[in-house]
């Protein structure tokens, strides 16, 4: 367990006592964030933060989360004589394969079985339509999902099954709990005829009108924000009367409460006649990594209006570590949806897949996703937004929920003519982006090669960028206006305002299969491992740990023995890739 920095407002180093203040109440509440769908462990190589936070040592590959450790932190923490209230900022769905096989049921229906109170409304539950989200929340969610600024149309099927706020009664203490949603993801999310039937409120506004109503009959109000860190901290700026934020989305952590001033505007302050409170705002990461525990010291609220002030807080993450007890009751719920999801081995993965390049430009990962799209499209060019990448690919033995969880979203994909000329006006556009961002590129490619000057992206000169083809002896030619290509990319990538809207313009088909299917079909064009590597493919089948082992093979072939593991071996296809300049920065 790791503690972040203890603040104690008023009461200097020592534990807040209440003597003075007959009013004086204590409250804790558990908080979770962007689990994305993982039920069940992860692999994942542990950063220097990571290790800080007691997951791990750093540079080790670890099993981390699962909603099995989650079940037993919360059985502990809910087992306490004065329990805390448990709520989730959002993004509880899509991420893994559990996902795509179950619709969201899965991650529901245990998120409810484990107590949740409440959650925000995240961008990815609306991976879902509205029909679909709608009915998985009738039939799965056994708490309220929240979205204080989205207005639903009254026919809409998802009428009556968001709600803007919730009172929660907690040891006679009456919990005021609203929700905010992302206001531009997913970005279809602000068109009139938007598939869930929303009308996307500004944040600010929306939650004051909710807090002015929560606060005659609420001691205490706590927002459930899908907005990102600096949103918070302006939304907060923005309101009176909020009393604690707990956020998500950016997947941050914050290790101790960030303090931040309410009615700091001076407009607001003048119509409102209200002064600075300072709100505490607290991020608990993502992928069920950590459980955070905010403990509140309450005093009475000043002036006519009843309730509650945070007078101080203490906040502690929970990691989620290999070393963490699961609980039995979870392992029973999961084994269902565990077997289910069973599926034999893709691979061999020798070295390390990266996602992100040191050099800031092509990486093993998304040059080995980017030909396995455009070889399965059938087309001349291939384009991939880096940040659909997840997580690297780490050595070893590769199941499919393991490349789900590095390629999760099922994103439509499109096949589109076009010419180079329309082709390298979508390229400067989200090239002279990426200057501005550092010059890393957020595009993985196939099909073309691109020299990428810097400084002429950022400056918004010329020569921002040349484009190759392969020719077709072995050279390259430049890319000139009038060729006429084939390409495959995902549909945001063209939607209206994106970097390649032009590229639609001729008509896109769609094209069936995710990235994660693509990877997965072009992996089997692989040869297997030399004899060579035999050894450590061996190695690493006989070590599997007993829950990826029953992923892969099933509780009755494990654990694997190492002539099993050797048979195996000699066929799995050897994953390799790596950089090759495709996409080649200079200053």
């Amino acid at each position: 367990m790791v503690a972040a920095a203890l603040l104690w407002g008023l009461w200097g180093c020592s534990d807040p006592t209440f003597s003075a203040q007959p009013k004086a109440r204590r409250l804790a509440l558990l908080h979770t964030a962007d689990l994305h769908s993982r039920l069940f462990p992860f692999r994942a190589r542990l950063s220097h933060f990571d290790a800080s936070l007691g997951l791990g040592r750093a540079g080790s590959i670890q099993e981390l989360g699962g909603a099995a450790r989650l079940g037993g932190v919360l059985s502990a923490e809910l087992a306490q004589p004065e329990p805390p209230v448990w709520l989730d900022s959002g993004d509880a769905l899509e991420g893994s394969e559990v996902f795509h096989r179950f619709g969201g049921a899965a991650e529901l229906e245990v998120l409810s079985a484990l107590g949740l109170s409440a959650m925000a409304l995240g961008n990815h539950e609306l991976a879902l339509d509205g029909r679909a989200l709608a009915a998985v929340l009738e039939s799965s969610a056994g708490f309220p999902v929240l979205a204080a600024n989205l207005r639903v149309a009254e026919r809409a099927f998802l009428y009556g099954r968001l709600a803007r706020t919730a009172v929660l009664a907690v040891r006679g203490l009456r919990v005021g709990v609203l929700g905010v949603a992302h206001e531009s993801a997913p970005p279809q999310i602000r068109s009139t005829h938007n598939p869930w039937q929303v009308e996307v409120s500004e944040a600010a506004g929306s939650v004051q009108v909710a807090v002015d109503e929560l606060l005659p009959s609420t001691d205490l109000i706590v927002v459930l924000s899908h907005l990102g860190l600096d949103a918070d901290k302006a939304l907060i700026s923005g309101t009176t009367g909020i009393d604690v934020v707990l956020g998500g989305h950016q997947h941050i952590v914050t290790r101790e409460p960030e303090w931040v001033d309410d009615c700091s505007n001076h407009e607001l302050a003048q119509v409102r006649g209200c002064s600075p409170r300072r709100v505490p705002v607290v991020h608990s990461g993502a992928y069920g990594k950590l459980v955070s525990r905010l403990d509140l010291w309450l005093t009475g609220r000043e002036g006519l209006t009843p309730g509650f002030e945070v007078e101080a807080a203490r906040l502690t993450h929970f990691p989620l570590g290999a070393d963490t007890p699961e609980d039995a009751r979870v392992l029973g719920l999961l084994d269902a949806y565990r077997s289910a999801a069973a599926s034999p081995p893709l691979g061999f993965v020798p070295v390390r897949l990266t996602r992100v390049s040191a050099l800031g430009g092509d990486t093993a990962l998304g040059n080995l996703t980017a030909d396995a799209l455009r070889r399965a499209a059938g087309t001349d060019v291939s384009l991939v937004n880096g940040s659909a990448l997840r997580t690297d690919v780490e050595p070893g033995i590769l199941l499919p929920s393991e490349l789900e969880l590095s390629h999760p979203f099922a994103d439509g994909i499109s096949r589109v003519r076009t010419s180079g000329a329309a082709l390298k006006r979508g390229l400067t556009r989200a090239l002279r982006k990426a200057a501005a961002r550092g010059c890393v590129s957020t595009l993985q490619v196939s099909g073309v090669r691109l020299l990428v000057r810097c400084a002429s992206c950022a400056g918004e000169g010329e020569g921002c960028f040349e484009a190759f083809l392969p020719g077709l002896g072995l050279g390259e030619v430049s890319l000139g206006d009038a060729r006429l290509l084939t390409a495959a990319l995902p549909n945001y990538l063209t939607q209206a305002g994106a970097d390649f809207e032009e590229l639609a313009a001729t008509g896109a088909v769609p094209f069936r299969l995710s990235l994660a299917e693509a990877l997965s079909q072009e992996i089997t064009r692989f040869r297997p491992c030399p004899p060579s590597l035999h050894a450590n493919c061996s190695r690493a089948l006989e070590t599997l740990s007993q829950s990826r082992c029953h992923e892969g093979f099933g509780a009755a072939a494990c654990p694997v023995g190492l002539e099993t593991a050797k048979t195996h071996c000699a066929g799995l296809p050897c994953i390799e890739g790596a950089r090759d300049d495709r996409i080649q920065l200079l200053p």
